[in-house]
């Protein structure tokens, strides 16, 4: 998950300077969204794990 948030970083900082060069907001809107997909998502997907895999337990 680690080598997930750096490429996002990556990302988001030359898809925001692109955006930001050919004043393309669309380009920038890309880039938040890399940048919230990568450091947002591991932890979604851990917690989502563990809310099914305890759901489980429970049935």
């Amino acid at each position: 998950m680690y080598y997930l948030e750096v490429v996002s970083l990556i990302l988001f900082v030359v898809l925001m300077t692109i955006g930001y060069k050919k004043n393309n907001r669309n380009i920038m809107l890309a880039s938040s969204l890399c940048l919230l997909l990568g450091l947002a998502g591991p932890d979604f997907i851990s917690g989502f794990k563990e809310g099914y895999s305890a759901t489980e337990k429970v049935s």
